[in-house]
């Protein structure tokens, strides 16, 4: 059950991540939506690190057997980390889905 909510969790928070730098990117990126960006993209990747590390997942605490009974967990939060750190708002227009014209 749990793996299946952090699967969820994860794919939701790179997707609004995502969306959010489609949203804030452009000509007109100031140093607000950059800031607003990097905090938001910050907000997900500490707890991944914590779950990378440590085993300490949010509202759970340390919990070395859910690492245990599903190392994917692992995997995926190794993997959000660096979709998170590229999700991060820039200069030039980007569009939210490449096929969409």
């Amino acid at each position: 059950m749990i793996a299946w909510i952090f699967s969820i969790v994860a794919v939701g928070g790179v997707s609004a991540a995502y969306a959010m730098r489609a949203r804030l990117s452009g000509s007109n990126l100031n140093n607000t939506k950059l800031y607003f960006g990097v905090a938001f993209n910050a907000l997900f990747v500490v707890p991944y690190i914590d779950i990378v590390q440590n085993n300490d997942f949010p509202y759970l605490g340390y919990r070395p057997d859910i690492i245990s009974a599903h190392p994917f967990i692992g995997w995926i939060a190794f993997g959000c980390i660096f979709l998170h750190s590229l999700a991060c708002p820039v200069k030039w227009k980007v569009k939210c889905l490449p096929w969409k014209k």
